[in-house]
């Protein structure tokens, strides 16, 4: 029954962070440049009407609100059930679950890359002048941080191939985790790479702030690749020691620990008020 209390525990948690806590901050942002930065004084932030916006938040406002109530739903649910059956609670749960909180940030990831595709279309402005100051990956992740990632792969691949008693064949754990670890840091550095070097997605964006954002999400990957090896030997470790009915809650946990990592990077570290709104005035200087 403990381990039942902290699935409530943790997945309540999962409920109420991703479905209105982040949701709640985000739309406050949302509400927060619509009145501090409208269209009639910054008409670059806006490629159509601001009605168009709102309704928009609205959606995925509500979208949030009804994903919020399926979870309650489902937690109540796995209550009852755990009461009168004696249900033994899966991890397919807060997996699946987590699948359906991020259908309105993929929504609104997707829409982020309408929005800029037509504010580039509509930049008018000339060519603007290349950084002198050269862009390289360790000018936007701490050398220290990096080494934290580098040591905690190999520690976890070490450590699987350790469980398997060193056997390193194809199809064995350690093969398939060091393929995936391998896999997923490729990932993370084609990423960071394209947050470099690739296209200015945001037109008038200024340097600061570009490199300022840039550093964020390269920072983020760097963590999250730590989460992730991290997560993997605990995983292993749980069954070990016969504690897997700590994996559900442990998953749940792993979530909103990635949720927080990204998202709520960005939410904590990219104040309103810290960023250079003057290049979306009309008569903006070139920067």
């Amino acid at each position: 029954m403990s381990e039942n209390i902290i699935f409530y525990v943790v997945f309540l948690s999962q409920i109420i962070l991703l479905s209105y806590y982040y949701p709640k901050r985000i739309m406050q942002r949302f509400n927060q440049v619509l009145e501090n930065y409208p269209a009639v004084k910054y008409p670059k932030l806006y490629n159509k009407s601001p009605d168009y916006y709102e309704a928009g938040a609205k959606i995925y406002k509500v979208l949030n609100l009804i994903i919020l109530i399926v979870g309650l739903i489902i937690l109540f649910s796995i209550g009852y059930f755990n009461i009168t059956d004696s249900y033994k609670t899966e991890s397919v749960f807060s997996f699946f679950y987590w699948m359906l909180q991020m259908l309105p940030i993929a929504a609104m990831e997707f829409s982020g890359f309408s929005y800029y595709k037509e504010m580039r279309k509509a930049n008018k402005q000339p060519q603007r002048k290349a950084e002198i100051t050269p862009r390289r990956f360790l000018d936007y992740v701490s050398p220290t941080l990096l080494l934290t990632a580098v040591i905690t792969n190999i520690s976890c691949f070490l450590y699987i191939l350790f469980l398997d008693d060193f056997e390193f064949e194809i199809g064995s754990d350690a093969f398939v985790i060091g393929l995936t670890l391998i896999a997923m840091n490729a990932l993370f550095a084609f990423i960071s790479r394209f947050n470099i070097n690739g296209q200015k997605q945001d037109p008038y964006l200024s340097s600061k702030d570009r490199n300022k954002q840039i550093r964020l999400n390269i920072r983020s990957l760097v963590i999250v690749s730590i989460a992730a090896s991290a997560f993997i030997m605990a995983e292993k470790s749980i069954a070990i020691f016969d504690l897997l009915y700590l994996k559900p809650s442990m998953l749940s946990f792993y979530f909103q620990l990635i949720a927080w990592i990204s998202l709520g990077s960005l939410l904590n570290n990219m104040d309103l008020e810290d960023i250079n709104f003057d290049v979306y005035k009309e008569d903006a200087a070139v920067t």
